[in-house]
C-alpha cells in the first residue's frame, strides 16, 4: 500500500484492515487508532479503508492458500 497521496500512514490503515477482520466494528477501530496512535479518524474513513483495500487484502489470501 504505498499511495502517497494518504492522509493517515498506510501501516496505520494496515492496523484497522487487521482489526477489522478480527471482527472489531469501524466505530471501535477508529477508538482504538485514537488510543494506540493518537491519531483521530473518523468511523466512515475506516469503512472507507476497507472498501478500498480489501479486495489486495483477499487476493493475498488466495495466494497464500494455493500454496
Amino acid at each position: 500500500m504505498l499511495d502517497k497521496r494518504n492522509r493517515t500512514p498506510s501501516l496505520d490503515i494496515d492496523h484497522a484492515l487487521y482489526l477489522y477482520f478480527l471482527g472489531l466494528s469501524t466505530r471501535s477501530i477508529s477508538k482504538a487508532i485514537f488510543c494506540l496512535r493518537k491519531v483521530k479518524r473518523s468511523h466512515v474513513a475506516v469503512w472507507k479503508w476497507i472498501q478500498k483495500y480489501h479486495p489486495r487484502y483477499s487476493q493475498k489470501e488466495k495466494g497464500f492458500q494455493n500454496t
